[in-house]
């Protein structure tokens, strides 16, 4: 693919970099980390090798390249036919995409405005062997985005297998790391701010006097909100979610995932009596939407039902001898 620029007007390039996780982001005191500054000088130096002027730099943070659906890609693919840009910059070209076919189809959009794309540490030209070396690298980035995406799974059944929450634990809990003889170690603690108000919404709706609704408002009242992410800020919870609080098991100490139910490692919140009685309030039976947050009785106690025979055995039953109980 041939540039358009001739030898009286300066050549023009895009920068993209791309993060796909917050944990490359925040460190020492910059939002944005390592990654993303040294991403951005390698691609300014490429431009420089090529005596090209940077018209815009697009930065793309805690995305993943699995899929071309980002916000920043987007915006930068509408925007590059106005920029009057000869170069597209990535720091490699699994910044851009992590599976052939995006790549593919990423490469020829690109074409078709008459931008050439530059690695700017890998050798990706319009030559042959540069487009051979392309495919095999676009082909390893979906090797390795497909090998880590299974090594992933596997390691959150095994930390659900050891009783341990393979999810971002719900309102009232906290993720924790720390180091211990230099291995970190995380874990799942109480919020202080937030597990006395779970703590609330359980005791009165196990009243029989509130209603989900009135009871909604009563927490945002006691000023219950949910956690701040980086895409968002804390909110007040609605009806919904104070409804998914009050179906959750993990409360009471159990974790479900993938159908399967073990006992956590957690603190729980909610006593079983609690718990119980608060499955039993009609209301909560009849806004259920699914099997997975409808309650029914199982000896004795509320179950969901999902996992009725999982979470009765391990509660109640001769399960529970074999379960590992402790709550490290």
């Amino acid at each position: 693919m041939t540039p358009n620029n001739n030898d009286s007007i300066v050549a023009r390039a895009a920068i993209y970099v791309r993060v796909s996780s917050t944990g490359q982001m925040g460190r020492d005191g910059d939002e944005d980390g390592y990654s993303i500054p040294a991403q951005l000088a390698a691609n300014k130096r490429k431009a420089e090798d090529l005596g090209a002027e940077i018209a815009k730099a697009y930065v793309e943070r805690a995305e993943s390249a699995r899929s071309d659906d980002r916000p920043v890609l987007q915006q930068m693919l509408k925007e590059l036919p106005g920029l009057g840009v000869q170069y597209l910059i990535v720091h490699k070209v699994d910044r851009l995409a992590r599976n052939r076919l995006d790549d593919a189809m990423l490469y020829q959009r690109l074409q078709e405005m008459g931008i050439t794309l530059v690695s700017a540490s890998e050798n990706i030209d319009e030559t042959p062997a540069g487009r051979l070396m392309h495919g095999m690298l676009a082909t390893f980035a979906e090797y390795y985005s497909s090998n880590l995406a299974s090594e992933v799974k596997k390691g959150l059944h095994q930390k659900h297998r050891q009783g341990g929450t393979p999810f971002r634990a719900p309102i009232g809990y906290l993720h924790h790391r720390t180091l211990v003889e230099g291995h970190d170690v995380r874990t799942v603690v109480v919020d202080p701010e937030r597990a006395p108000l779970v703590q609330l919404a359980f005791e009165l709706y196990a009243s029989g006097e509130w209603s989900l609704v009135p009871l909604t408002a009563q927490l945002e009242a006691q000023g219950l909100v949910s956690r701040p992410t980086p895409k968002r800020p804390a909110h007040p919870l609605g009806v919904s979610a104070i409804h998914r609080i009050l179906t959750n098991p993990y409360y009471v100490g159990l974790v479900q995932y993938t159908g399967e139910t073990r006992i956590g490692r957690h603190e729980p919140l909610i006593d079983q009596d609690t718990f119980d009685r608060v499955q039993g309030c009609s209301s909560l039976v009849v806004m259920a939407n699914g099997p997975a947050s409808t309650s029914t009785t199982c000896e004795g106690r509320w179950c969901v039902r999902s996992a009725a025979a999982d979470c009765c055995s391990a509660v109640t039953g001769a399960g529970a001898a074999t379960t590992n109980t402790s709550r490290a």
